[in-house]
């Protein structure tokens, strides 16, 4: 019996009695007209191969020989063209292991360009495929944004996914389209130097959507974005069948470039080969960086957000006042019976809310495997009985939505402007390539995160008239995660690079960096994040005593979002250098941004600093364009 893929998704193209000639003679004569139509050349096909290049000089992105079916498939798209057609025609085999069965998507191209006959197919048997299609059923598919997890290396710039809907009205029963690299390091460190550098294979995976709404949103606290693309149904079934091209198939995994987005960029253009979004990008290819490729396409749609459990668990929070927050946190922890609420000196729908906060955090623990599921059942119960007989809520939800990611800054960002430090002005250069400081404008981001990537910062002194190196950070990473009566996460930071610093005797030096640090951020009264961390600090340099030294640092804060436009951060810094050197230093300061449009801000920087009695002012005004 025929199980091809094709023809229930495609139909059947008329055709006459076969002619009396031999099936690899058909593919013979396929292959020629196919050379005489150029296909090999079509973007289509360049698409489903991931072909980079032009003309005869292609690579495709995919190092992985199962992909191929010619030896030399991976650079050469005609020979593997022919070597597909002349498989499509080659005897069944086995359920699942014939051409017809591996490459649904590279036979509906084919068949559209060359009409084949269906008649002159092996009889193949596809039934996992035929399986999947049917279960997946796929009619619309969806751009989902993860935001950042600043605490995990593997998804600290956010992450994406396609979800694929079918006729389900319940998109968490539809299923998730997946690209993640294969690593299991928890290091950070050894993560990021062997994703910037090639050291894992990425793999593309299809599961159920509700575990990835389980992994973001309850485990991970991370709020999910949700844009339908303008992609038409059978354009959505093309892109289910790349994908069941690409399982178990390996590329090259690469942090910066090659990541999770590039990849779903693949099933897109599969999808409508004509959008070529994967030739579009630039040399940074972040989550954000492809919904703005998609928008700029015109396919996508509105976005709709989607809270996680802590954000949902927070706003709740925010509408009670402390004792009421209290008592929900011990009826969820089985130390208050739910029917102490009746008995708070608040109104009526607080103590609905109470309860509503109590159930929203047992889930929350549940999820965390803080509990078993016996207690949760026990105690989740009594909840929901209790709740019950208070009755619906009585206020709307009122907590605004925050901005999505396609209304944040650009990426990469270049500021210039001027300066004083002491009495010399100067002028200043500074290329931050990637992504996101705590001074950046807050909207489409994960407020109290920084992210920094090569950020570079050069001045010319009018005293001395020299170029010099301000800083060169290879990494600089800060998480200020404000904790509550719910939630107790750490903070900190780590960063490697070269600063300008003052020395003991009051001159200035370019310093080797290495400062880590941990600490506690909790909310201000004002909204922001106020925080404290201790640090370690390593020094390197030819102006230190001993070449080499490290101190204790102390570091306090408070970071400010003023509206939608204003942010200020105003920030005092201990450190003592005794190990290696004889250098204690003080700086404060007050560092403001203006946000003047999506893509431009304003920068006011203002330090004073005391270095072994030596006094040190800074002041600086910049102007950034963020791409």
């Amino acid at each position: 019996m025929l199980m091809l893929l094709a023809l229930p998704l495609w139909g059947r193209a008329e055709t006459s009695p076969p002619e009396p000639r031999t099936e690899s003679a058909y593919a013979e004569q396929l292959v020629q007209q196919a050379q005489k139509m150029d296909l090999d050349r079509d973007r289509t096909w360049h698409a489903l191969l991931h072909y980079a290049g032009s003309g005869e000089r292609v690579r495709s992105r995919i190092p992985d020989p199962r992909f191929f079916l010619a030896p030399e498939g991976r650079t050469d798209s005609a020979a593997e063209l022919a070597q597909t057609l002349r498989s499509f025609f080659l005897p069944g085999g086995k359920d699942g292991e014939h051409a017809l069965c591996r490459f649904p998507a590279r036979f509906q191209f084919l068949q559209e360009k060359l009409r084949i006959d269906p008649a002159r197919l092996p009889a193949v048997t596809c039934t996992e495929r035929d399986s999947l299609f049917e279960t997946v059923d796929p009619q619309a598919a969806v751009l989902v944004f993860p935001v950042g997890h600043i605490n995990s290396p593997a998804s600290m710039f956010g992450h994406t996914l396609l979800r694929l809907d079918g006729t389900s009205k319940s998109s968490l029963i539809s299923y998730a389209a997946n690209y993640a690299a294969a690593a299991t390091d928890s290091n950070g460190l050894l993560y990021a130097w062997r994703g910037i550098f090639g050291g894992y294979r990425g793999y593309y995976s299809l599961l159920p959507y509700y575990l990835k709404v389980k992994e973001y949103s309850d485990l991970e606290h991370r709020d999910m974005w949700e844009y339908p693309l303008k992609l038409s149904q059978p354009e959505v079934r093309r892109m289910l069948a790349h994908l069941w091209e690409l399982q178990k198939i390996y590329s090259d995994y690469y942090f910066f470039d090659e990541n999770c987005s590039y990849n779903l960029l693949f099933l897109i253009d599969a999808a409508r080969p004509e959008l070529r979004l994967t030739d579009k990008t630039g040399l940074w290819v972040l989550p954000s960086d492809t919904i703005d490729l998609a928008r700029a396409a015109g396919v996508l749609g509105p976005a709709h957000y989607r809270p996680s459990q802590g954000t949902k668990i927070r706003r709740i929070a925010a509408g009670l006042d402390a004792p009421t927050r209290e008592a929900a946190y011990r009826i969820a922890r089985a130390e208050l019976s739910p029917q102490a609420v009746r008995n708070l000196p608040v109104s009526a729908e607080e103590r609905r809310q109470s309860l509503d906060l109590a159930a929203e955090f047992l889930q929350f623990r549940f999820a965390r495997e803080e509990i078993g599921k016996e207690a949760y059942s026990r105690n989740y119960l009594k909840v929901l009985a209790e709740r019950s007989r208070m009755g619906s809520s009585s206020a709307a939800e009122t907590a605004a939505e925050p901005d999505p990611p396609d209304r944040g800054h650009g990426s990469f960002a270049v500021g210039t402007g001027a300066g004083v430090r002491r009495s010399d002005p100067y002028l200043e250069l500074r290329l931050q390539p990637a992504y996101h400081s705590l001074l950046d404008p807050d909207q489409g981001y994960l407020p109290g995160a920084q992210l920094k990537f090569m950020e570079a910062a050069f001045l010319y002194n009018f005293g001395t008239h020299d170029v010099e190196v301000k800083s060169l950070h290879l990494l600089d990473i800060v998480s200020l995660a404000p904790r509550d009566r719910f939630f107790q996460p750490l903070s900190w930071k780590a960063l490697i690079g070269a600063d300008r610093e003052a020395m003991r005797d009051g001159s200035d030096a370019l310093l080797f960096r290495i400062n880590t640090g941990g600490g506690f951020a909790h909310a201000s009264p004002f909204g922001g994040i106020a925080y404290v961390m201790g640090e370690l600090d390593f020094n390197a340099g030819g102006k230190i005593r001993g070449t080499a030294t490290i101190g204790p640092a102390l570091s306090v804060g408070d970071l400010e979002q003023i509206g939608g436009w204003w942010k200020v951060q105003f920030f005092l810094r201990g450190a003592v250098y005794e190990l290696g050197d004889d250098r204690w230093v003080l700086k404060g300061g007050i560092n403001q941004s203006f946000r003047v449009s999506q893509q431009d801000t304003v920068t006011l920087e203002v330090s004073q600093e005391a270095v072994n009695r030596h006094g040190v002012f800074e002041g600086a005004l910049l102007w950034n364009r963020y791409f």
